[in-house]
């Protein structure tokens, strides 16, 4: 039997007759918008809901049968597939998958007119990559695509009793003020959290009470931060936050799940193939139907349970279609179905932005993760604790400067030996440390954040859709 585990507050509305008939307007204005623009997502929504009552054997003849038709379309429709190194590998054997070559990144910059298929491309949508690496992928949608992609955003909601009208406030990098009315989001841009600007996001929640706060990771986590340095508040400002676009550390879902939201939601997905995986409320990502995802040992799968490269395929993107192609993400698959009885494959460990190393005292590289795992222990831990942000820029494998936003840290003695702690555990003894206490840290252009700068600069991608 599947679990559905919705709370009351959020399967009747929020508590408010009126609250559901808002949401409802909303829902539908949004749905006939789509629809005029041949684009329907409803449709497809409805039809995520029918596969998530499917058993798992179902599910997996349904997504096999999807996956050959896209290969047989992409060989047939897909220049670059065309040429001597697809056919060379593929050798007469388009719909299996297990022929294809991996489809590199740096191919896909350099090569991504030829992954447009043939013929008439009016009508094709652009979608492009936040460019935090320096690098943005452009990647052309046409219009069931687009559609096919959002309801798979919007599907997994309803898993939480959270559907397309929810009043929401949504903390992200751009949106247009039509379409932020259209789906009933109070909108704050995250490229600039100013204090005015996160003041006026928690009066918003505390008058409005939305049903979901939608942003990237480090933008809900500075807002929490936030709230819990004014001090004074005990109850959630929102049911739900959902989370995507960035790598989602332990220590921002703490912060998050403490002072902002009764229950945090994490989505996965990225500019190439759309949305890859949603949090059920047993907390497992589920694999969604819109893509097929394995991981890669260098130039091979990996065991199911072993920990590698995410390789992704899209099943639903028939302008770009995008076979095996390396997303720069590492993950790991469970062996092991979710207790929530639903079909779909479980992600059970991701790291996004695989080439983001930090380098340890003795010279080996390590992925920048750690130090989001070493920050649960110490970001709540005064004086670090009193910092509504801080960015630890690692100069090379002995060297750091950190950068911390505060007002209420006057002396940096303690401070230092904190930061030396977090480092020397992590990173090994014999780091050293400049502390900078600063105004304000500054978020990249696309309003995303990251806690660290590597030695080598940017990484070679975004976790991002």
């Amino acid at each position: 039997m599947l679990s559905t585990d919705i709370p009351a507050t959020a399967a009747d509305g929020h508590g408010s007759g009126g609250r559901r008939v808002e949401e409802l307007a909303h829902r539908g204005l949004y749905y006939g918008i789509q629809r005029m623009r041949r684009r329907p997502v409803d449709r497809y929504i409805r039809e995520l809901t029918e596969w998530d009552a499917l058993s798992t054997a179902d599910l997996n003849d349904l997504k096999r049968a999807k996956l050959a038709a896209m290969l047989e379309y992409a060989y047939e429709q897909v220049p670059l597939y065309s040429t001597m190194a697809w056919q060379k590998a593929i050798k007469g054997r388009p719909d299996t998958l297990e022929s294809w070559p991996v489809l590199p990144r740096r191919t896909l910059l350099d090569r991504s007119e030829m992954l447009i298929r043939r013929g008439d491309k009016r009508g094709l949508v652009p979608r492009r990559s936040s460019a935090s690496t320096g690098v943005p992928v452009k990647v052309y949608w046409n219009h069931e695509g687009l559609a096919r992609s959002w309801a798979a955003e919007y599907q997994p909601m309803r898993w939480h009793g959270l559907s397309v009208g929810v009043r929401t406030l949504k903390i992200w990098g751009s949106s247009g003020s039509v379409e932020a009315w259209v789906l009933n989001r109070h909108f704050v841009p995250s490229h600039d959290l100013t204090p005015e600007r996160l003041d006026r996001a928690v009066r918003y929640l505390e008058k409005h009470r939305p049903g979901l706060i939608w942003g990237t990771p480090s933008a809900v986590a500075e807002l929490a931060r936030y709230v819990g340095l004014r001090g004074g508040q005990r109850e959630p400002l929102a049911p739900y936050a959902k989370v995507g676009g960035e790598q989602l550390y332990a220590f921002q879902r703490d912060e998050i799940e403490r002072h902002l939201a009764g229950r945090l939601i994490e989505a996965y997905g990225c500019t190439e193939v759309g949305s890859i995986a949603a949090e059920c409320p047993h907390g497992s990502l589920h694999i969604l139907a819109n893509v097929h995802i394995e991981i890669f040992r260098d130039d091979a799968p990996a065991p199911v349970g072993e920990f590698g490269d995410i390789v992704a395929t899209t099943l639903i993107n028939h302008a770009m279609p995008l076979i095996r192609c390396r997303i720069g993400d590492m993950g790991r698959l469970s062996p092991e179905p979710c207790r929530c009885g639903r079909p779909q494959p479980v992600l059970a460990e991701l790291r996004g932005r695989a080439a983001d190393l930090l380098l340890t005292t003795d010279g080996r590289a390590l992925h920048s993760s750690v130090l989001g795992e070493a920050l649960r222990r110490y970001a709540t831990e005064p004086p670090l604790g009193l910092a509504q942000n801080f960015m630890f820029a690692q100069i090379d494998q002995h060297r750091w400067r950190v950068e911390v936003e505060a007002r209420e840290i006057r002396e940096t003695v303690s401070l230092q030996e904190q930061v030396l702690r977090l480092l020397g555990e992590t990173f090994g003894t014999g780091c050293q440390v400049e502390i900078a206490l600063v105004p304000k840290i500054g978020r990249e252009a696309s309003g995303k954040y990251r806690y660290y700068r590597t030695p080598y600069g940017s990484s070679n991608r975004s976790a991002a859709h």
